[in-house]
């Protein structure tokens, strides 16, 4: 698969990966990367990431590797490794140029699988720029790189489904050995006759072995006070996870009860 720098920020789910190509009077580099996301194996065989120049200026780029952590918003915590090993870490690519970078690791399989980030950015020009160029907004592309465990088991589960404050709250967990990605987490909210009172969606997130994604979904006061249960279905790239619950009334929709 391959992503070239003008399509990504319009990819669901990868825009955030992607910082410095923003649109207005600065001129980014248009690179393509192919693939956009790494599946190593344990025992040192690699993969290589083809790095394309679809500019018209000669480009220098950066790469790095670092581990991946992040928190139940889904907001990545990175740190810079060297249990994963790549070359070449700098590239200069001519205008339609493309280089492949190498990446490997050579420590066996754990249990559970670990990952990483590869990270190539645009280094800014050696000279200065000519003054009809504009702003130069340097480029940054993060890859995903995941090391297989020794047991693949795919899990998703649903909980915590409930109504507080006027949002629509659960967490998506993940109990097994790899990775999956929400794309899309959706909630129907449901009348005492089981009717659909609103329905709220929001994409998702990579969500790591051992970790989970918590969602809170607002709901408008009026609304709030007709909900008796809700239905939750999360589709993941590994497939379609629902659980539903019934909710209170009052006290969900942060009134007070009266004694």
């Amino acid at each position: 698969m391959r992503l070239r720098l003008s399509t990504w920020a319009r990819c669901l789910g990868l825009s955030a990966l992607l910082s410095g190509a923003l649109p207005g009077a600065g001129l980014a580099a248009t690179v393509e990367v192919n693939p956009i996301r790494l599946e190593l194996e344990g025992g040192a065989k690699g993969v290589v990431v083809t790095v394309r120049n679809q500019g018209t200026e000669t480009t220098r780029f950066q790469a790095s590797v670092h581990t991946w952590t992040q928190d139940e918003g889904g907001r990545m915590t990175l740190q810079p490794t060297q249990e994963v090993f790549f070359f070449p870490a700098m590239l200069t690519l001519e205008p339609g140029e493309s280089r492949p970078i190498r990446v490997g690791i050579s420590s066996a399989a754990r249990n559970t699988e670990r990952s990483f980030r590869l990270i190539v950015e645009e280094l800014p020009p050696v000279g200065p720029l000519p003054p009809s160029m504009g702003l130069k907004i340097l480029t940054r592309v993060s890859i995903p790189v995941f090391v297989a465990p020794t047991h693949r088991d795919v899990q998703a589960r649903v909980e915590e489904v409930d109504l507080r404050d006027s949002h629509f709250q659960f967490r998506v967990r993940n109990p097994g050995t790899v990775n999956f990605f929400i794309r899309q987490a959706r909630v129907r909210a449901l009348d005492a006759q089981g009717q659909r009172v609103v329905e709220k969606e929001e994409p998702g997130w990579y969500v790591l072995p051992g970790n989970s994604r918590a969602f809170a979904l607002g709901i408008t006061a009026e609304h709030c006070q007709k909900v008796r249960s809700l239905e939750v279905e999360v589709e993941t790239d590994q497939g379609v996870y629902r659980q539903s619950a019934p909710v209170g009334t009052r006290e969900s929709c942060g009134v007070p009860v009266v004694p």
